[in-house]
Formats: structure tokens, C-alpha cells, sequence
């Protein structure tokens, strides 16, 4: 006479072959085992993991202001972003730091910055506030 397993040492024995990854592929088990991890990365809520995004903030930064002198401060305003106020730097300069600062400015001086391969990627802007 065999004797059959009480029922939670099947229930063990099936949970251990869950934890195991002991099924073969195209078993109903190892689908249940696909849907479980399919399930889990779809539904999880993201605060779980506290997941950040990586970012470079050199280029997410468009106007950073770098240093300062007794009659000037110097910023370095995003080439991009002027081009979208104006073809002319001195003009989109004087456009984005009216939109900007709260008070009376002038600017004194821009200086094209050029990255590696030569294009102009910033523009050094000398203000008197």
C-alpha cells in the first residue's frame, strides 16, 4: 500500500519547485510562474522601488549663474535656448534675462563657450544688476 502526501508537504513541495524554477517551458506551471513576475513588474507601484531618473544637470540647466565680481556677475546661458528667442545672441540674452530678473540689468559682455566638436554650446553673458 503507498501512502500519499498530506497535503501540505504537496503544498510545500509545490511552492519549492515554484522557488526552485524546477518546470519545464510549456508547462502550465511555468506560465503560472511567467504571469506571477509579469504580473508583479506591470501592477508593482513605482514608490516601492523608489526609482530616480539619471540626469546630467549641466544640460538640464539652461541659465546658471557662475560667478560673480564687484561690478559684474557672470552667467552661462544655453545656446539652444537663445536661438529660440532670437538668431542674434546679444538680442535673445537681453530678451531671456528681462523675462528672468526681477530688476534693472545690463549686460556688458557675451562669449561664445564652443564644446568638442566646435559648436557654439554656451554663451558666457557678463550682467551688471
Amino acid at each position: 500500500m503507498s501512502e500519499t502526501p498530506s497535503t501540505p508537504r504537496r503544498l510545500l513541495r509545490t511552492v519549492r519547485s515554484f522557488v526552485l524554477w524546477s518546470h519545464e517551458r510549456g508547462t502550465w506551471q511555468y506560465d503560472v510562474m511567467c504571469a506571477v513576475i509579469a504580473g508583479f513588474v506591470l501592477l508593482a507601484p513605482a514608490r516601492w522601488f523608489h526609482d530616480q531618473p539619471v540626469y546630467n544637470p549641466w544640460q538640464a540647466r539652461d541659465v546658471m549663474r557662475l560667478d560673480s565680481s564687484d561690478d559684474a556677475v557672470r552667467y552661462r546661458v544655453s545656446a539652444q535656448l537663445l536661438a529660440v528667442y532670437d538668431p542674434d545672441p546679444q538680442t535673445a540674452a537681453r530678451l531671456v534675462f528681462a523675462a528672468n530678473l526681477n530688476h534693472p540689468f545690463t549686460i556688458l559682455r557675451i562669449e561664445e563657450v564652443r564644446g568638442d566638436e566646435g559648436e557654439v554650446v554656451w554663451y558666457d553673458v557678463w550682467v551688471r544688476e
